[in-house]
């Protein structure tokens, strides 16, 4: 039988997207950036929600992302994030979840090139496997470490998310979100999509 601990109560606006702040301490953010950056990094592709065929296109995205494998030294980090978006997801949505089928996304938007991710939805069917359904963010910098590079989502209205570290932002993946160029710093996040049966 798993075990849930008791967190923090979330905080969100008219179910567009849910919160769960200090998930995640500094310490914790660290590590995750450690692991994220020990890994391959590559230029961000688009998925075919974007458009047809995951690809390189810095018209929509400019960015460099990691995958984190689920092991022995990001286990804890899987049963985390489980545990946060179970949560939220009861308390919001209740959308049918079967759990992870793509690693975690490690993801670095650096000034330099002004990186970015422009509007877009997470929510299509990869290959045969079940369809996104929710997708979580993690804010592992801090919020003085860059300029930019807001996290926006358009449902019934237009919202920017806090930029506190550790800080959980989960929301349907069918929900437009963007990105907005970093103009100063890097902005480090990780991200993560959970899967189910497609909706009916």
């Amino acid at each position: 039988m798993s075990i849930y601990p008791i967190l923090p109560h979330p905080t969100y606006d008219e179910s567009d997207f849910a919160t769960w702040e200090d998930g995640f301490s500094p310490a914790e953010c660290d590590n995750i950036i450690q692991l994220g950056e020990s890994l391959r990094l590559a230029d961000s592709s688009v998925s075919p929600g974007v458009t047809e065929g995951s690809k390189i296109n810095n018209a929509i995205r400019q960015s460099q992302n990691s995958w984190i494998p689920l092991d022995n030294r990001s286990k804890w980090l899987y049963d985390r994030i489980a545990n946060i978006s179970r949560c939220l997801n009861g308390l919001n949505w209740r959308f049918e979840i079967s759990g992870f089928n793509e690693h975690l996304q490690y993801t670095k938007y650096d000034s330099t090139n002004k990186d970015f991710y422009g509007w877009h939805t997470d929510g299509y069917v990869k290959g045969d496997g079940p369809p996104r359904k929710l997708s979580l963010t993690i804010q592992l910098s801090d919020p003085n470490d860059y300029e930019g590079g807001d996290f926006q989502i358009h449902g019934s209205k237009l919202s920017t998310a806090p930029k506190a570290r550790g800080l959980t932002v989960v929301f349907p993946s069918y929900t437009l979100h963007q990105v907005t160029p970093v103009t100063s710093g890097v902005r480090k996040s990780l991200v993560v999509w959970l899967v189910g049966p497609p909706f009916k």
